[in-house]
Parts: structure tokens; C-alpha cells; sequence
């Protein structure tokens, strides 16, 4: 590839290389976020009492939107690429609870009738913030991430196949904001393409080809050459090991008298730990019970009208420290499921075949009309709250498995079983049923290493998007 193939490329591809732009757009969203939930917690007092708060009046706080924002950019909340999820959960939640009760210590030094109702209704809006300032971060990732101007390029360094991973990720990922603009590989000896991106050696040409359109961001993954020039020349460098053994975002420095450690904390072995995560799963059914009592009444009665049989299924899986319990759903199968799976995996080569490697069929002859709107759906999980409520699951966690499936988690079977299944993990946020065994098992480790209480908020939250959009699921 020539300069000019590569500066056409370039210009197709990229609008500019700095994050300028995608951090002034998350900033205007989450502006305006701030004000849907002060407009949200003036109507729910208005709503209690019509003469103690003027609903309208919220409007006039958005004279506090500078300095909120200017808090979340110290925070670190800008330009909000390839940033930890659960990170992002945490400041959102923090500087709007020390915002909103800033303010709203600054009115009650003020002399004025309605001041009580203001300071409430301003100390309701964190709860509403510390959802719906990530939830619509996520959104607009997922709208931006089609716009040209969105990310900024960057260079990926790699040595052969070093870089693959990384590079198919960021393509598939255009949400995360890095999106390659040229690999350059040590061991390549004349310019050419990989994955569609231009592929170039190390040289002092393809240097100064860089340096020329001002790419700011250089990804080292595993490179084998010397790395002054990176190092001296970018503004931004990262760094990923071909072999990643560090996965806890926890990581910290230990100075051992000049011989630097790395230290991780594993929460999830922590009493405090199990005991919140405990108290979210317990809040959750109670506030979700309302709405999911009903629910579970009028599903049932369409289960057993619409197909001969019991109205639950209880499936046995392997829970935390290889304990079997049966995990319950809406029925959504005939009653000879078993039977047919046998006829099915016997005469039918490509559907045993798939089934030996994700032990599901995208499309399964056995299961009703009902129950493919209710997998859709993901509506014949809701049972699975029995089992939250007994203690065998959590909200969030690693699915389930069966004793058969334990065998692909390899020797991770261990860690996986270390924890309490969940109704939703990482895994059914990244894809659910389109996602292979080895993706499955490094977002579980990944959750497990990494859990925090802000982690379970974002995967709630995405949950729910998933949910809607249907994803994955079948």
C-alpha cells in the first residue's frame, strides 16, 4: 500500500485523532441525563403534593451543569474510551452523590418556604443518576460507535499473529472508541493488509507516515522490537501481553525494596462481599416482586393452556462448590424433550454437531410456539427467582452449567464453581447464545476476579438492554 492509498484510507475512515469530539458528545449526553433526573425526583414530590414543589422549576438547575460536569471530568468520566465498566459505574454513582447533596446543603441555608422539598428532591436524584447516567453512557456508545467521528485510531504494534485477538476484538467492538488505523509487525517485510487494515514494517518511513497524520494511540501487543520511539512518540501507550495471567482490574504496585509486585484482590472471598452481594439480590426481589408475582400467574396459565404438561421445568446444574440443584424455568419444551434429543442427536450429524459444542440448537424442533416467544424473550428465566430466593443463585454470576458442560470450562471449572451461579453474568450481556465456551469461560473468570457491587449495577443495566433487544437469545 502507497502513501496515498493509505492517506485515502485514512481519510475514509477517520475524522480526526484526537477523543475531543467523542468526549464533548458523551459530556452533552450525560448533561442532559443530569437533567431528566432532576426533572424525574421534582415530579415524584409533585406527584405527593402538588403545593410543595413547582415540577416546572427544575429547569432553572441546569445553571449547575458546568460544575457537575467539570467534576466528572476530573473524575477521569472523559472522553469515556475503553473505560472500565465497572469504574464508570463507581464515579457516576460518587460524584453525583456528593454533587446533588452539595447542592443541596448549599439551599438550606437559604430562606425560602419550599427549600425542604427542593433539598429532597435533589438528594432523589442521585438513585436515578447512578442508573441512568451509565445506562445512557451505553446507549450512546452503541449509536456513536456507527458515526465516523466517533474513537480515534490507533496503531497496533504486533509480531506476527501477536495482535489478532486484539485487533478482531476493536473491529467487532467499534463501541470501545480505539478502532485500528494501521498494524505495524515486526515481522513483516514489505506493506500490505490484514483484517482490512493496512499492514506496514517497522521502518523509519512507516514512522514518519505515522507521525505525519498525528496518530495519537499505539497499542503494543507483545511486540518483540524495540520500543523508545513508541514510547517517545505517542501520547498514549498500552500495553497487552500475549499471556495475560493479571485479569483483576484491582491491580496494584508493591515496591519490595526496588522489585516492583503486582497485588489483586479477589472480593468475592470476602464475608462483607458475599454479605452486600447477598443484601442486592434480596433488594431486587423486593422491588421487582410486584411486578413479577403477576407475571408468573398469567405465564403459567398461557404455559399449561397452550401445551400438555407441568408449567415448570427443573433442570439439574452444578452450583457453587459443585453442589447440583435444580434450576427452574417456564416450561417451554414438549414433555418428551429428552427422547427427542436422542432421536435428533442419532439421525442428524450437523445438529449433533452443534449441540457437541455449545450444548444448544440455534433453532430446537423440541421447543413449543409459547416457548420460543418466552426464550425470546428470556421471560422462562423468571422462575430462576425461586432459586434466588433459596439461597442456589444470585442475580449476577456465572450460568449455571450441567456436569457435562464442566468439561469445556477446563481447568477455570474450579473458579467457576467458586462463586454462586447467576440469572445474568457476563456472559449473556456479551452475546448470550452467540458466544462460544472459551468466550464464556474468560468473561466468568473476568467477573468473578473483578466483582464489585458497582460491576453487578452495570450488568443490571445491560441486562435489561439486552433483554430488549433480544440478542442472542434462542
Amino acid at each position: 500500500m502507497t502513501n496515498e492509498e493509505y492517506k485515502k484510507f485514512f481519510k475514509k475512515n477517520f475524522w480526526r485523532t484526537s477523543s475531543f469530539t467523542s468526549g464533548a458528545a458523551f459530556m452533552l449526553v450525560d448533561a442532559l441525563v443530569v437533567m431528566l433526573c432532576i426533572g424525574i425526583s421534582f415530579f415524584i414530590i409533585n406527584l405527593i403534593n402538588t403545593s410543595w414543589i413547582n415540577f416546572r422549576s427544575f429547569v432553572n438547575y441546569w445553571i449547575y451543569l458546568p460544575p457537575m460536569m467539570a467534576v466528572f471530568y476530573a473524575a477521569g468520566l472523559y472522553p469515556g474510551l475503553v473505560y472500565p465498566p465497572a469504574d464508570e459505574v463507581k464515579k457516576f454513582g460518587i460524584c453525583s452523590f456528593f454533587v446533588f447533596v452539595g447542592i443541596a446543603l448549599s439551599i438550606t441555608v437559604e430562606d425560602a418556604d419550599d427549600k425542604w422539598p427542593i433539598v429532597t428532591a435533589l438528594i432523589l436524584a442521585t438513585p436515578f443518576a447512578l442508573i441512568l447516567l451509565p445506562a445512557a453512557r451505553e446507549f450512546a456508545r452503541t449509536v456513536f460507535s456507527k458515526q465516523k467521528w466517533f474513537g480515534v485510531p490507533a496503531v497496533i504494534y504486533v509480531s506476527g499473529n501477536s495482535g489478532d485477538v486484539i485487533i478482531e476484538r476493536l473491529l467487532k467492538r467499534q463501541d470501545l472508541g480505539y478502532k485500528p488505523g494501521m498494524i505495524v509487525d515486526s515481522k513483516a517485510l514489505i506493506p500490505g493488509e490484514k483484517f482490512g487494515i493496512p499492514l506496514y514494517p517497522p521502518t523509519p518511513e512507516t514512522s514518519s507516515l505515522i507521525k505525519s497524520f498525528d496518530i495519537k494511540v499505539a497499542i503494543l501487543c507483545d511486540y518483540d522490537r524495540d520500543t523508545t520511539y513508541i514510547n517517545s512518540n505517542f501520547r498514549y501507550t498500552i500495553q497487552i501481553p500475549r499471556i495475560n495471567d493479571i485479569s483483576t482490574i484491582s491491580t496494584n504496585v508493591r515496591d519490595f525494596g526496588g522489585i516492583l509486585g503486582f497485588s489483586s484482590t479477589h472480593n468475592l472471598t470476602k464475608p462483607i462481599s458475599l454479605f452486600w452481594k447477598r443484601f442486592i439480590d434480596l433488594f431486587l426481589l423486593l422491588i421487582s416482586s410486584p411486578v413479577v408475582l403477576p407475571v408468573v400467574l398469567i405465564v403459567s396459565l398461557i404455559v399449561k393452556i397452550s401445551s400438555p404438561g407441568p408449567v415448570f421445568y427443573g433442570h439439574k446444574r452444578t452450583g457453587k462448590n459443585g453442589k447440583e440443584f435444580k434450576c427452574w424455568k417456564f416450561r417451554s419444551m414438549v414433555i418428551d424433550a429428552d427422547k427427542q434429543l436422542e432421536k435428533i442427536l442419532a439421525e442428524n450429524p450437523e445438529m449433533r454437531a452443534e449441540w457437541e459444542k455449545d450444548r444448544k440448537f440455534t433453532n430446537d424442533p423440541r421447543v413449543t410456539k409459547i416457548g420460543k416467544i418466552l426464550r425470546k424473550t428470556s421471560i422462562d428465566e423468571i422462575p430462576q427467582f425461586f432459586n434466588i430466593l433459596t439461597g442456589e443463585m444470585s442475580f449476577i454470576g456465572p450460568r449455571p452449567v450441567t456436569e457435562p458442560e464442566l468439561k469445556k470450562y477446563g481447568n477455570k471449572a474450579q473458579i467457576i464453581l467458586s462463586v454462586q451461579p447467576g440469572l445474568s453474568g457476563m456472559w449473556q450481556i456479551s452475546g448470550r447464545s452467540d458466544t462460544g465456551y472459551e468466550e464464556r469461560v474468560t468473561l466468568d473468570s473476568y467477573y468473578i476476579q473483578n466483582w464489585s457491587v458497582w460491576l453487578d449495577i452495570w450488568i443490571i443495566i445491560k441486562t435489561v438492554y439486552v433483554v430488549l433487544r433480544g440478542k442472542g437469545a434462542y
